[in-house]
């Protein structure tokens, strides 16, 4: 099993390239949420931006990338009715190396980056 440095970097890593495929204005990079996960923790990144973009060309883009990289793509698009109330979505993911999702609109763009499975505890950083 990975060391817990490795996937965090891992996750880090791909959110990094994952991003420059979208051109927006990302933020830094945001500090991990610990989830515990069967034999140990994961990490998982969320970076969110708020900004007009044209989420159909961008969410194309972000699966074309992922499945690049070897993952298997799961879109879907819902239509809530008006201007701007189209989400397009998707989740990702392989058999090892991180997970992945997005959500966008024409005003947001969401990724989501978890990574594997790693030894430790989510309370570790405690001590």
């Amino acid at each position: 099993m990975p060391s817990a440095a490795d996937v965090q970097r891992d996750a880090v890593q791909f959110l990094s390239r994952s991003e420059q495929v979208v051109n927006v204005p990302w933020k830094d990079i945001p500090e991990p949420i610990l989830e515990q996960c069967d034999d140990g923790v994961r990490f998982v990144y969320s970076a969110v931006v708020t900004v007009d973009n044209d989420a159909k060309a961008n969410a194309a883009e972000l699966a074309m990338f992922w499945r690049s990289e070897g993952l298997s793509v799961s879109p879907s698009v819902t239509d809530f009715g008006s201007r701007g109330n189209t989400i397009y979505a998707a989740t990702a993911h392989r058999d090892s190396g991180p997970r992945a999702a997005y959500q966008l609109s024409v005003i947001s763009v969401a990724i989501e980056i978890t990574s594997e499975c790693a030894p430790g505890a989510v309370d570790d950083d405690d001590e």
